[in-house]
């Protein structure tokens, strides 16, 4: 279950409000009448070079991307979406930022309504957020909702956006993870297993059979601390490591197949608490 999470406001100031990101995707929700803005920077501020993607500009009517700051002529790609967003509900959506290219998608759709090559890829570490131009808004970030599970072995499911996501879990052992092409078991799916066999092992399984590679991960979790990992899942590819580190544990899937939810419980007597940044 997923506890409360706060909301944050912006004014017409068209002022950025800057948060690092680690990961490679922002999934977030805003309610504006028009104008939600967010950056992307290598810096906690404004930054040469710097992503700029606009929803609902130009009076609600179109949404863009732009590289650096510039006039109308930078955009990368700009398209129609009126009534896009709203000023009575939160509207929701991601940003994935992975494999040199950006692209922008809403909450519940896996296409993105605009896409583009990033023209000079540079780390991308903090994001910023705003509206202007006469709108205000109220934003919420998915990185700050925080969830629990209980010792019962069944998988929770959120949805994932790009190919990569990291999250933090607190937990004795046996913290599981479910990557499916739905927000329930499917066939197939792969399996993660961080901290199983009494927080002396990690594997990776496909389909609920054999482990396709388990690795030694003595007192990988911890209860009393959020241990921080990352999961990418390109191309069948999937990679599993430590937040920062190369992976410590790797497959590749001969028939790969496209990854959009993520599963998440714990059991064998461990009981957890999770954050997600996806």
């Amino acid at each position: 279950m997923a506890d409360d999470w706060p909301s944050y406001g912006t004014d017409e100031n068209k002022e950025y409000r800057f948060r690092s990101i680690s990961g490679k995707t922002l999934h977030f929700q805003v309610k504006a009448a028009h104008d939600a803005h967010v950056s992307f920077t290598s810096a906690g501020e404004e930054t040469d070079p710097m992503l700029e993607i606009f929803i609902g500009g130009w009076e609600g009517a179109a949404s863009a991307v732009r590289f650096k700051k510039g006039d109308t002529s930078d955009d990368l790609v700009k398209v129609d979406t009126p009534d896009i967003l709203s000023e009575e509900e939160f509207r929701e959506f991601w940003i994935a930022f992975d494999n040199d290219e950006v692209r922008v998608g809403k909450g519940g759709e896996w296409e993105p309504f605009m896409q583009c090559t990033i023209p000079e890829p540079f780390p991308i570490t903090h994001y910023g957020y705003s509206t202007g131009w006469g709108a205000i808004g109220w934003w919420q970030f998915h990185e700050e909702k925080k969830f629990t599970t209980e010792d019962c072995l069944t998988y929770n499911f959120i949805p994932v956006y790009g190919n990569t996501f990291e999250f933090s879990v607190a937990c004795n052992n046996d913290a599981h993870l479910a990557l499916t092409s739905g927000p329930e078991e499917t066939t197939p799916m792969y399996e993660v297993f961080l901290g199983g066999w009494e927080n002396q092992h990690s594997a990776i399984r496909l389909n609920k059979g054999e482990d396709m590679i388990k690795t030694d991960t003595p007192d990988i979790l911890c209860s009393d601390e959020e241990r921080k990992f990352w999961i990418s899942f390109k191309d069948g590819r999937i990679r599993v490591g430590y937040k920062d580190t190369d992976p410590f544990m790797e497959w590749t899937d001969p028939e790969p197949w496209k990854v959009t939810h993520i599963g998440y419980c714990t059991g064998w007597g461990a009981t957890g608490k999770w954050r997600f940044e996806y």
